[in-house]
């Protein structure tokens, strides 16, 4: 499956110092900039292909998405708005700007922003490439999905045609782990056939490729893309999400009306229906089934069916890092001769479940490793005092200080206010 941009903003006004004719350094740094950015163009427009120019694009549309911001209060860097951004393009009628202009204008799928902009070059005289003058003539053609038999994310090549022919291919990975989200994508000048081809040669026997119909992939997508920009602390790779705004583009050409991603619904009757068909299996034999033992069953698949994809046969190394690691400590309120024997129960889980979906043994023993890899620390951590449910989310946001948590929990009870009814 395939794994996997900056700038830095102007500084406030200065005073002017030193001696005569002495510029203000933000006035050199954004000399420096536009000067980058324009040679950058310039390169774009020079090379042999759209990609190049479309990146810019899409870059600068992201630097102005709202859904950017966290990102770049990480990096202390201000957003500007879209509407400054093409007014700035508007201010310099030069052909660099032309061109990143034209193509910022069609990402953002505004009819009315691109009729103002072909005024604009038309009255500029300037000469763009017929691709770039006729972008919106861009058609979807092909989506293929490249899925693994464990399910922990999709491969999606979303392929389009340019207006002279040349072929694109977003290829967008979508992480079922995290509640089918956009983790990552690349847009690459390529079919989607050649796309999967040049994959290929990482693939296993537990890989397929499918063909997506076009409305599906688009409400697909759609839904990753948005649930994504939800998730905290954001998800972030060398081309994402700074490829959004263009592989967005590429979504909206496809049709409307498809099915996303389906969620299996699972009622407290059917998820204990499947944990007594467990239990009764040779799977379960060296187990001790106990109260306490179908507690922990039960949490096991609340997690299989409420998180991730929502099936509880449906264990990989990842979730499992995900169940040890994470999950468990953070949600599960129990005493540790309860909580100490999940590395046990998912063993056997796993390879009841691994046993019913027809999984090839090779991936059943590397799932059982990583309950290995990850036992020492789960149990480490279930001994440890630390933060559950809402206050560990905010730690992790930094919203809130763990050790001071932490701490206030270990002061004795009549030092805190008393508890209020309502």
């Amino acid at each position: 499956m395939a794994k996997r941009a900056k700038r830095s903003g102007g500084a406030g006004k200065s005073p002017r110092r030193g001696g005569k004719g002495r510029r203000p350094q933000h006035r050199r740094t954004e000399r420096a900039g536009t000067d980058a950015l324009l040679g950058a163009i310039e390169a774009a427009l020079a090379a042999d292909e759209p990609l190049p120019l479309l990146d810019l694009a899409s870059t600068a549309l992201h630097f102005a998405d709202p859904r950017s911001d966290d990102l770049l209060e990480q990096r202390g860097t201000p957003r500007d708005s879209i509407e400054t951004l093409i007014a700035n393009l508007f201010d310099a009628p030069i052909e660099e700007t032309s061109a990143l202009l034209t193509a910022v204008a069609v990402l953002t799928g505004d009819g009315e922003l691109c009729r103002r902009v072909h005024r604009e070059i038309a009255n500029r005289g300037h000469v763009l490439p017929r691709w770039l003058v006729q972008l919106e003539a861009t058609r979807p053609t092909r989506v293929l999905s490249i899925e693994h038999v464990l399910g922990d994310g999709d491969e999606i090549l979303l392929g389009v045609e340019l207006p002279d022919g040349r072929p694109l291919t977003a290829s967008v990975y979508v992480d079922h782990n995290l509640g089918a989200v956009v983790k990552d994508a690349v847009v690459v000048p390529v079919d989607p056939d050649t796309t999967a081809e040049l994959l290929r040669q990482g693939f296993d026997p537990d890989v397929t490729v499918r063909q997506l119909d076009l409305a599906d992939a688009r409400a697909r997508l759609t839904e990753a893309i948005e649930h994504g920009a939800l998730i905290y602390p954001p998800l972030e790779s060398d081309t994402w999400p700074s490829s959004r705004p263009l592989i967005e583009w590429m979504v909206g050409l496809l049709p409307d009306g498809g099915t996303g991603y389906q969620r299996p619904e699972w009622t407290p009757e059917q998820r204990q229906e499947l944990a007594e068909r467990f239990l009764t299996t040779p799977f379960a034999a060296d187990l001790t089934i106990d109260d306490d033992l179908r507690e922990l069953l039960d949490d096991v698949l609340w997690f299989g069916t409420d998180y991730g994809p929502g099936d509880p046969l449906r264990w990989s190394p990842v979730n499992v890092e995900i169940l040890l690691a994470d999950w468990i400590p953070r949600k599960i309120v129990a005493e540790v001769s309860r909580l100490e024997r999940a590395p046990d129960l998912l063993r056997a889980f796993i390879r009841y479940s691994h046993a019913e979906r027809g999984i090839r043994e090779q991936l059943t023993v590397e799932t059982l490793d990583a309950v290995d890899e990850w036992e020492p620390e789960y149990q480490q951590a279930i001994r440890t005092p630390r933060l559950q449910g809402p206050e560990a989310l905010l730690a992790r946001m930094g919203v809130l200080d763990e050790d001071a948590a932490l701490a206030a929990r270990e002061r004795p009870e009549e030092d805190d206010d008393p508890p209020r009814h309502g």
